[in-house]
């Protein structure tokens, strides 16, 4: 099909590749707060970008509808010393499907006592008030060699 739209390049309602790029600066610096917040075992902080009715799947399936739940979940997986993990976000795409709507493609190297893992994810964020949250987060483990 030759009319086959593409999401990375989506009219921006008037906007600029700037903004755009303004846009994707943002979003990179919410997932480097997530790298520092898990750092430091801080739920309360790790969970400040998602939205009040976020849909999250955890790497094992697990699902978590709203704020509330993934935010007990995150409060028990960072009850316990997070210093033997190593984790970090990396972007490998996003895209604007609508003007405050992102697509983010990363990969989240994971590594622990020496040994290394990953997960890839697909997040869907969304622009409300100039911040951009979390509306809904698709996690996967992949093996790693």
């Amino acid at each position: 099909m030759a009319n086959r739209p593409s999401t990375s390049t989506s009219p921006r309602d008037g906007d600029d590749a700037a903004h755009a790029e303004e846009d994707r600066q943002r979003i990179r610096e919410l997932f480097t707060e997530l790298e520092a917040a898990f750092a430091q075992a801080d739920a309360a902080r790790f969970d400040a970008p998602f939205a009040a009715d976020v849909v999250f799947t955890a790497v094992d399936g697990a699902r978590f509808a709203g704020w509330e739940a993934l935010h007990a979940y995150h409060r028990d997986r960072l009850s316990t010393p997070t210093d033997a993990i190593t984790t970090w976000y990396e972007l490998e795409h996003i895209a604007f499907p609508a003007p405050d709507v992102a697509v983010v493609a990363l990969r989240q190297p994971i590594e622990v006592a020496g040994s290394r893992r990953a997960n890839v994810g697909t997040w869907t964020l969304i622009k409300r008030d100039g911040s951009w949250w979390v509306s809904a987060a698709q996690n996967t483990g992949v093996a790693t060699p």
